[in-house]
């Protein structure tokens, strides 16, 4: 498994106002790609009286880099208390075809539960890497790794990355700095149903 470590915040302003603060501190955009994934979940599992997370533990997901990369993932979040995640990893399988994977994952007996399009954008200067994430063309996040791509830094530890993102006066919500997306976004499916 290869664990990770990250931290995903909301944004609570439109893509403009946050393009402009981030201009401000002088982030270029360095990358756009889209990511579409596909949560799949085995049809035996009654959800009915499960919490969020533990559903979202038990899905599969088809995940498709669009022109990079396709493949199975089965991602592990361990959470303490309050939500926040201790510790983070991921299991990937490449796939050839989204639809020919899909079709095996339904004939396991696997359905889908719900799907997350996400336009992501990575923006640097010289101190700071970060993902603005827009997510199914309702809600932006800003998310931040520990390894950085596009600069020469390495964050060590969590409070780091929030220490970082906290430097700058950007519209985001400081309440929770472990923002789950597919949370939110199962949350309205269960509530819609």
């Amino acid at each position: 498994m290869q664990f990770e470590t990250e931290i995903t915040v909301l944004v609570t302003a439109d893509l403009e106002t946050l393009t402009k603060e981030l201009e401000y501190y002088n982030f270029t955009e360095k990358e756009t790609y889209i990511v579409k994934d596909i949560y799949l979940i085995d049809k035996t599992i009654d959800i009915s009286n499960m919490d969020n997370l533990n559903i979202l533990k038990k899905c599969v997901l088809v995940r498709e880099v669009v022109g990079i990369e396709k493949e199975l993932l089965y991602k592990y979040k361990k959470y303490d208390d309050n939500g926040d995640i201790l510790e983070q990893g991921k299991v990937k399988c490449p796939i050839i075809n989204v639809s020919k994977a899909i079709e095996f994952m339904k004939a396991i007996n696997y359905k889908e539960l719900f799907n997350i399009y996400n336009k992501s954008i990575v923006f640097a200067n010289d101190k700071t890497e970060l993902v603005v994430q827009l997510v199914n063309n309702k809600y932006i996040f800003i998310e931040m790794e520990s390894k950085c791509e596009y600069i020469d830094r390495e964050y060590n530890t969590i409070d780091e990355m929030k220490d970082d993102l906290n430097s700058y006066n950007l519209s985001i919500d400081k309440s929770s700095f472990f923002v789950k997306k597919a949370e939110i976004l199962l949350r309205e499916l269960l509530n819609n149903n």
